[in-house]
């Protein structure tokens, strides 16, 4: 192997495998990328065997060829080498080199031969969907996906086709914790599968970085054979599906409206950072009052304090005193972006709290009150 390619570039196409690569693994060699030149290409891949991820870039190949390297280390060297064309062969001895103006580095490669099978990889889209519109929808669901272990069909969103017929289906993707629910639905073309499946944390929370690069652009989707795949052109995520029974989240979705309040997001989010800051419990509670036309928010402990703020709002109903834990409806006030006003809609002091955008009824979550004491 004997190519030529722009730092700025091959760095690019690091950034991508860089979340895949095993850092810690009973099988030493899913620590490496596998690095393939042909055609004109160089083609970085890496594998944890549940999340596969495939980069390309136009590269000088003088010589094709493939091995394996370090994944860390090889990406810790090139973010500090000069943004100039670097200089790659594969030299006697599996021994990778990299020349670049005064620089010369050598490190020891492991053969491709000895790299695992890429799972899904080569698996096709069906449907094609805007990028933007897939990064807005992972960016309001993706906060609200369990990190408990034990509970692995909440470690992922449930994906789901809702309507019927060409021009009437939509993409729903759902998330919970068992505290929490995000919810957002969005047309899609094309794309077809049976039932819910559920697509891992890890694999969607790399998507992120492809999703910016297209802007604008489109990118193509697929649901085939226990794989979920993302094809950007350039690159290609392959994740393999989590095995069991997402939660019928319907079950805690409240069928009336409940009594609405519409507060402006930005002075809500800080009056929440504020009345946190002396809650010094994991729950991080903070007591909600609502009165004709005002919200009091109030903490308190006994090392630190007690913080009160007041916010005014459009509420017309009964006194109601709720708790709910801060960080959560910062999560949700931060998931919608720029949205100037929030919609909450409540249930009662036990009842969930349910939050929407006025302009947006696809998209709401839910977060489950806290027992006041």
């Amino acid at each position: 192997m004997e190519i030529t390619i722009p730092r700025n570039d091959l760095m690019r196409l690091l950034q991508v495998t860089d979340s895949v690569v095993q850092k810690k693994t009973t099988m030493p060699i899913l620590s490496n990328v596998l690095l393939s030149a042909s055609d004109g290409k160089l083609r970085v891949s890496a594998s944890d065997l549940e999340v596969t991820a495939v980069s390309q870039a136009v590269a000088k190949v003088s010589k094709p060829g493939s091995t394996t390297v370090n994944g860390k280390i090889l990406s810790e060297i090139v973010r500090e080498l000069p943004d100039t064309d670097l200089a790659i062969k594969l030299a006697d001895g599996e021994r990778f080199v990299i020349s670049s103006k005064n620089s010369q580095v050598k490190l020891n490669a492991v053969s491709a031969d000895e790299y695992p099978s890429l799972p899904g990889i080569n698996l096709d889209v069906s449907g094609r969907i805007s990028a933007a519109v897939f990064s807005e929808m992972l960016q309001r669901t993706l906060y609200a996906v369990s990190f408990d272990e034990t509970r692995f069909n909440l470690n992922g969103i449930c994906f789901e086709i809702a309507g019927k017929g060409k021009g009437n289906k939509n993409l729903r993707m759902v998330a919970t914790d068992g505290h929490r629910l995000a919810l957002i639905s969005r047309p899609v073309s094309q794309l077809e599968f049976q039932g819910s499946v559920i697509v891992p944390r890890k694999g969607l929370g790399e998507l992120r970085k492809i999703l910016d690069d297209k802007g604008d652009g489109e990118i193509g989707i697929g649901i085939i054979e226990g794989f979920f795949i993302i094809d950007s052109g350039d690159t290609k995520i392959s994740m393999r599906l989590i095995e069991g029974q997402f939660p019928d989240y319907q079950q805690v979705v409240p069928k009336g409206e409940g009594v609405k309040v519409t507060i402006p997001s930005s002075e809500l989010a800080q009056a929440l950072r504020r009345v946190a800051l002396v809650v010094s419990d994991k729950s991080k509670a903070v007591r909600f009052d609502f009165s004709e036309h005002d919200l009091t928010l109030s903490s308190s402990s006994p090392e630190l304090g007690e913080v009160k703020e007041q916010v005014e709002t459009d509420y017309k109903g009964k006194q109601l005193s709720i708790g709910f834990n801060a960080r959560y409806l910062l999560d949700v006030i931060n998931s919608f972006g720029n949205e100037e006003t929030l919609c909450m809609h409540l249930h009662g002091e036990l009842g969930p709290g349910v939050f929407s955008s006025e302009r947006d009824d696809a998209c709401m979550a839910i977060v489950m009150p806290m027992r006041l004491t």
